[in-house]
């Protein structure tokens, strides 16, 4: 993926590799804490895609990751952000994108999700689709000033509602989610 993070020299971003697992399986529980912050230890707690389900979508050319090269990191880090998209109804589905919480704040979730729209408009998708919390700032606040859109019932598709349904069945407060749909254009 072709995309520039405006944080700092020494930031890349590339297509993950099998051996890149177990560190997004550590940056997404590290990237889970500040859930903590607004009240939900059961989001902050839960454990990240299985390395079985990761290892399918890395294959399948879905995840990527953002790695910090920078003098002062050092060699053997693992990844400072990841992002995983497949496809749900005909969109681009972003299905995860997390940073790590000593990166908050440097708009590398941002370039990720402009990343993911670029790829969508490249290979022809007419939106890009996620589901996510309503109210946190770093969920629906942060996806709207980006142009993502409440989705309406009516617009949400059997695949995006079978998504739902698992996060409702898993614990997730249907009232506190949301999908949401940035239209894409050429």
């Amino acid at each position: 993926m072709n995309l520039s993070v405006p944080s700092g020299e020494g930031l890349r971003v590339r297509e993950a590799e099998v051996t890149d697992i177990p560190g997004i399986r550590d940056l997404e529980r590290r990237a889970g804490a500040p859930f903590r912050e607004v009240g939900l230890d059961a989001v902050a707690d839960d454990e990240p895609p299985t390395a079985e389900t990761l290892c399918i979508a890395v294959r399948k050319g879905e995840v990527f990751v953002v790695e910090d090269h920078s003098p002062s990191r050092g060699p053997g880090h693992g990844p400072v952000a990841w992002m995983w998209l497949s496809t749900a109804d005909g969109d681009l589905l972003l299905e995860q994108v997390s940073v790590d919480p000593d990166y908050r704040g440097k708009r590398i979730g941002s370039a990720l999700i402009q990343g993911a729209v670029d790829r969508g408009r490249a290979e022809g998708f007419t939106g890009v689709v996620l589901t996510t919390f309503r109210d946190i700032s770093w969920n629906g606040p942060l996806y709207r000033r980006l142009g993502f859109e409440t989705m309406q019932d009516a617009e949400i598709g059997p695949e995006l509602r079978a998504i739902r349904r698992r996060e409702t069945e898993a614990g997730l407060d249907v009232l506190e989610r949301e999908c949401l749909r940035k239209r894409i254009t050429r």
